[in-house]
């Protein structure tokens, strides 16, 4: 039987909600149609989409941090401004599987450059 690390959660967490996300995306869409109507664009979707872009502000700077090249950085940082939170649960669960199931969990907010050093 395999135990259920922190890992092992997170990368089932994470996908999850990745999937919840993209299911009510796709469901939106297809009953209530395009975002971008006149209608909808009240002062809550103002503030909705400055809340966004700051937290995405704050993800680039992890993913920055994280990614070995530009590139990849720089497609990371479209993918989070095109797709929001089904992008970030992505490459959250990508970089859980970077790790073992016995690995600790914090593991998976450095970059492969970091040194960590037990106690």
């Amino acid at each position: 039987m395999v135990a259920i690390t922190p890992v092992i959660a997170a990368r089932v967490l994470f996908s999850v909600l990745g999937l919840f996300m993209l299911a009510t995306l796709l469901y939106t869409i297809f009953t209530d149609g395009s975002p971008f109507r006149k209608e909808v664009l009240t002062p809550w979707m103002g503030a909705t989409l400055i809340d966004f872009y700051i937290n995405v502000a704050a993800i680039w700077a992890w993913v920055i941090y994280k990614e070995s090249n530009c590139f990849g950085a720089l497609l990371w940082i479209v993918l989070l401004i095109c797709f929001g939170s089904i992008s970030t649960c992505l490459y959250i669960v990508i970089e859980l599987f970077k790790l073992s199931p016995e690995d600790p969990l914090y593991l998976v907010f450095l970059n492969s450059r970091s040194s960590v050093v037990d106690n």
